[in-house]
């Protein structure tokens, strides 16, 4: 009978399994590590969203107004303030957040500029904070639909009566391209013929007829073509109310004395820069004036193209019945202060005609306490500053 040993038997050593077992100690260390890593972050991006969110509708309640000037049971633009921390209740993460908002005018702007600061402490115990800044136009809700309008009649939106805007309303559509219009004149003698696509003045006529939707091609004499204008025309009103408001100076009622009159000191361009006299017309409670700017003459060396104008429209200081003030802290009472309704006060590098630059006339005050042009919906004018 043959016998056999066993061979030696295989395994591992105590020592080798320590050894294995301290290695996977230290991965799992790692592990553990990382997923606190992942879920400090994930909590973090949670509560930041949360806080975006708040910011957001807070910026947007902010945003919201439906009338420019206070006005009880309506959200208005005036109304709108900053505002301190306040808690911020209903949500369910694990943090308290705090909200604060800063309202302030934006400089040498009607405009507001908006900021909205959310903050909170982390599971770490830092703070953490989201801002959103926004911008508020002083415009009237009514007026958004005008954002999509080309300012210079390009694009799909359609002319007013197919011609460019600053043409007056009341101007005659010849059916040609053109347009005529005769502007208020004690005796009518002066007629102007508008370019409908540029809305230049490009002729200057004579003409016996005073009434524009009667006025006729035909009417029109003595054309002179050599001069070209760009008009600009509105209308002054007077707003004695002691103090003026904002609801006041929106339909004032007061007397529009018959001698009042606007007129273009026109500074570019140079050849042409001196001031351009309007014409005017009154009734009871406005006077209207329509003031042709030159912008290209063939008497300049070479002729000039068409060209922009830049210069201040202002109401002569002889022309009124009373003071204009000199300076906006003015008091003194039979003093006047002129505002403009959303109109720049100095006019630059204009391309195309402009109408309804309207202006109100205000009382300078009560011989102590000065009067102001109500903002919103006016701005000083004369004096600007």
């Amino acid at each position: 009978m043959r016998i056999t040993t066993n061979r030696a038997l295989r395994g591992i050593s105590l020592i080798e399994a320590l050894v294995a077992m301290a290695v996977m100690a230290f991965g799992m260390l790692g592990v553990v590590g990382m997923q606190a890593t992942l879920r400090a972050n994930a909590d973090l991006s949670k509560q930041r969203t949360e806080a975006m969110r708040i910011a957001q509708e807070r910026m947007e309640d902010l945003r919201n107004f439906s009338v420019l000037a206070t006005t009880p049971g309506a959200k208005a633009f005036a109304d709108k303030a900053s505002f301190g921390a306040t808690a911020v209740t209903g949500y369910t993460t694990n943090t308290t957040y705090t909200v604060s908002g800063s309202v302030t005018p934006t400089t040498a702007s009607p405009d507001k500029t908006l900021t909205v600061s959310v903050a909170w402490t982390d599971r770490t115990g830092a703070t953490q904070n989201v801002t959103l800044v926004s911008a508020m136009a002083n415009v009237a809700p009514e007026l958004a639909a005008s954002l999509v309008v080309s300012a210079q009649g390009a694009g799909g939106t359609r002319e007013p009566s197919g011609r460019r805007r600053g043409i007056p309303p009341q101007a005659k559509n010849f059916g040609d391209g053109t347009s005529g219009f005769v502007p208020p004149q004690a005796t009518p003698t002066v007629a102007w013929v508008f370019d409908n696509a540029t809305g230049l003045i490009t002729s200057v006529c004579s003409t016996t007829v005073s009434d524009n939707s009667a006025l006729l091609p035909t009417d029109l004499t003595a054309c002179n073509s050599s001069q070209a204008f760009m008009l600009i025309w509105g209308f002054i009103r007077f707003d004695l109310s002691q103090p003026p408001t904002a609801t006041s100076i929106r339909v004032p009622v007061s007397s529009v004395p018959n001698t009042v009159q606007a007129e273009v000191v026109q500074t570019v361009p140079t050849p042409l820069a001196g001031t351009v006299n309007c014409f005017h017309g009154y009734l009871s409670t406005l006077a209207g004036f329509f003031c042709p700017v030159p912008v290209y003459t063939t008497a300049q060396t070479p002729p000039q193209p068409l060209s922009t104008w830049s210069g201040t429209l202002r109401i002569r200081a002889a022309s009124m019945p009373d003071p204009i003030s000199a300076t906006l802290a003015d008091a003194t009472n039979g003093n006047r202060k002129v505002c403009r309704i959303r109109a720049p006060a100095t006019y630059a590098n204009i391309t195309e005609p402009l109408g309804n630059q309207n202006l109100i006339v205000i009382d300078a005050g009560t011989g102590t306490v000065a009067y102001q042009c109500p903002n919103p919906p006016t701005f000083a004018h004369q004096p600007d500053a």
